[in-house]
């Protein structure tokens, strides 16, 4: 009785390989996003939209990426930080005016613009992803 001894050769067909690159490379973001407080790899941050207050364009619960831009300008839809005493918070509008470094933004279903001046240091980016500016 004579065994037949099956040989496979695995052969690393290319769209395997650039999928196993995609899925590390997406673990390290992941990662440093994660360890590395306040961290922005590649200058991208991902977040989730809070509120109505962008509506129609963005609507709670959306998914959305901004990126650190040189220059941010009118019409614009920026990420910016708050901080109220010891709390942080984000919040994602359009910018309405601009002077200097200087904005001031406006929530699409809002009636007024908003009461803060924002500061090129606090914002965290413009929004890239979905593009609806």
């Amino acid at each position: 009785m004579h065994k037949k001894i099956l040989k496979l050769k695995i052969k690393p067909k290319k769209e395997n390989i650039i999928f196993i690159l995609i899925i590390l490379f997406s673990i390290i973001v992941i990662s440093i996003k994660f360890f590395t407080k306040n961290s922005q790899p590649f200058g991208v941050t991902i977040l989730q939209v809070s509120s109505n207050s962008m509506m129609p364009t963005l609507k709670k619960g959306d998914f959305i990426i901004v990126k650190k831009q040189k220059e941010y300008n009118i019409g614009d839809i920026i990420t910016y930080e708050i901080t109220e005493g010891n709390n942080k918070y984000y919040v994602t509008h359009r910018i309405v005016e601009k002077n200097e470094n200087e904005y001031r933004t406006k929530g699409d279903d809002n009636n007024k613009i908003d009461d803060n001046k924002i500061f090129e240091n606090a914002i965290k980016g413009k929004l890239i992803f979905p593009n609806r500016n």
